[in-house]
């Protein structure tokens, strides 16, 4: 299990925090299950994505370009993490690149 940096929390409001990829599916701990993610990787500066929890299985992903990103992130509560997970993706969650976010949380 990841734990995110948390780097500003508001009490059932917004997380913002940081984490590190790895290319591999990894589960993020946040504390609370995302509605809606922005991340950015911090370490290049070439990639921002977004995901919506009324679209789990595609994340919108800016890298030059709009694209449509086919990759799979979900809510996970499963009594040990309590956030998001990621999919095995090189593009957001690439290998030992460091990637800032902001999620909140359902209304």
């Amino acid at each position: 299990m990841a734990n995110a940096t948390r780097v500003a929390d508001v009490s059932r409001g917004y997380f913002i925090g940081s984490y590190t990829g790895t290319t591999a599916a990894q589960n993020i701990h946040i504390g609370f299950q995302p509605a809606l993610i922005y991340a950015w990787n911090r370490t290049d500066g070439d990639t921002v994505w977004m995901w919506s929890a009324a679209d789990i299985v595609n994340v919108k992903t800016i890298v030059a370009l709009v694209a449509n990103e086919v990759a799979a992130v979900t809510q996970i509560d499963n009594g040990t993490v309590i956030g998001f997970s990621l999919p095995s993706n090189a593009v957001i969650n690439e290998n030992l690149k460091v990637y800032d976010f902001i999620a909140f949380p359902d209304a």
